[in-house]
């Protein structure tokens, strides 16, 4: 590679670089001002764990809830889906 090869790349890497910190700083000014904006003052990291375990949280009691449904569909000797739709309650997650 001859050196005007590599002080192209060296520059092209450097214009990479510099863009990468831009968008991280940019990035990081907008997480503040909503962290701000929403009264989060947890690290981004700590958000990320509450909200891992806030959905294990919610698969345990969904996985319960489902488990007591199949308990009365056994009683009554129909299907789940049947329980469901007599709990006028539908099955699918809501987002």
């Amino acid at each position: 590679m001859t050196p005007e090869n590599q002080e192209a790349r060296l520059a092209k890497q450097k214009a990479a670089w510099d863009q990468l910190q831009r968008s991280n700083a940019s990035l990081l000014e907008q997480f503040h001002r909503l962290s701000a904006l929403n009264n989060v003052h947890d690290s981004p990291d700590r958000v990320i764990k509450e909200h891992i375990s806030l959905l294990k949280k919610y698969n345990e009691l969904r996985d319960t809830g489902l488990v007591l449904a199949q308990m009365i569909a056994d009683e009554k000797q129909c299907k789940v889906k049947e329980v469901f739709e007599e709990m006028n309650y539908d099955m699918q997650d809501k987002v």
